[in-house]
C-alpha cells in the first residue's frame, strides 16, 4: 500500500492518541511532507472536538439490561402444544418478542458506544484547548523575548553606550553585575550571585543621573534560586547629565517610586 493511504488510515488513531510509537512518529513525518493529510488531520480533530462538546446521550437505564436478557431467556425455550411432551427435536422460530428484545440490546451497546466516543472526544477537547493556550503562551514568550534580543542589540550599539561596573554591598558584597547605559537606547543589566532577596522584599534598580533631581527607577529585578538577575528596558525619562549611577536597593513587592531600602549593587560613571 502507498504510504500515502496508509497514513490515510490511521489518521482517525492518530488524532484520538490510540497509536504505537512507532505509527506516530510515522504518521507526523509524512504529515510534515503531505499538506492534504495535514489539513484531514486537523479537519478530523475539529470534529472529535464537536463530538465531545455535542449534547451527552441518554443512557438507557440499567434494569433495562435485566430485563431484556431475561425475555431473550424465556423466548429462547423450545414451545410446545398443551399436552405433549418435550422433544430434543423441537425447534422455534424468532417471535416478535426475540426481535424487541433484540433491538433493545442493540440499542443498550450502540448507547454505551456512543458515552464512550463522548467522553473521548470529551478529553481531545480537552488536549486541543490546553494546547492552543500552550501555543498562544509560547507565541506571547517569542514575542517578548524577540522584542527584549532587539532592545539588547540597540544598547550595546548604541553611540552613546555606557558600561558600568557594579559592586555588592553589605549581604550581597559577593555579587558582581555589569550595566550597559545608553540614554537614547535604554539598559541592560545582568547580575551574577545575588542573593534571594529578604522575605516581603524584591530588588528595584535605579537611575540617578548627574544632573538629575532624584532616582529613577529603571523597574524590578527577580535573580531567583541561581542568582543570577536581568533587566532590560528602554531608558526612562528623567535621568539628565552625561554622568549616571545605577543602584539596586531592596523594596516592598511593586516597587516604590522613591528608594527606601538596603543597597545591594551600586556604580557609576
Amino acid at each position: 500500500m502507498h504510504p500515502h493511504d496508509l497514513t490515510r488510515e490511521l489518521l482517525t488513531d492518530y488524532v484520538l492518541g490510540e497509536l504505537s510509537t512507532v505509527d506516530r512518529e510515522r504518521v507526523e513525518a509524512h504529515l510534515r511532507q503531505c499538506a492534504d493529510c495535514a489539513t484531514e488531520a486537523r479537519e478530523l480533530g475539529l470534529a472529535f472536538q464537536g463530538i465531545g462538546l455535542a449534547e451527552a446521550p441518554v443512557t438507557p437505564p440499567p434494569h433495562l439490561r435485566a430485563r431484556v436478557l431475561a425475555a431473550i431467556a424465556r423466548e429462547g425455550q423450545p414451545r410446545r402444544s398443551p399436552g405433549t411432551s418435550a422433544s430434543p427435536a423441537t425447534t422455534w422460530s424468532p417471535g416478535p418478542w426475540w426481535l424487541a428484545a433484540a433491538a433493545a440490546l442493540i440499542l443498550i451497546v450502540l448507547g454505551t458506544l456512543l458515552t464512550r466516543s463522548n467522553q473521548r472526544g470529551a478529553q481531545l477537547a480537552e488536549d486541543l484547548e490546553r494546547a492552543r493556550e500552550d501555543l498562544a503562551e509560547l507565541s506571547r514568550n517569542r514575542d517578548t523575548v524577540a522584542a527584549q534580543a532587539d532592545l539588547v542589540v540597540s544598547v550595546l550599539t548604541a553611540p552613546d553606550l555606557q558600561r558600568i561596573d557594579l559592586a555588592g554591598l553589605d549581604a550581597s558584597r559577593n555579587a558582581t553585575a555589569r550595566a550597559y547605559w545608553s540614554a537614547t537606547k535604554g539598559l541592560v543589566i545582568v547580575a551574577d550571585r545575588l542573593p534571594t532577596p529578604p522575605p516581603g522584599r524584591i530588588y528595584q534598580v535605579w537611575l540617578i543621573g548627574s544632573q538629575s533631581t532624584g532616582p529613577v527607577s529603571a523597574g524590578l529585578m527577580d535573580p531567583g534560586a541561581s542568582g543570577r538577575g536581568m533587566l532590560i528596558v528602554p531608558p526612562p525619562g528623567g535621568v539628565a547629565g552625561s554622568g549616571v549611577t545605577v543602584a539596586v536597593t531592596d523594596e516592598p513587592p511593586g516597587g516604590l517610586p522613591s528608594p527606601t531600602g538596603s543597597k545591594h549593587l551600586l556604580g557609576s560613571v
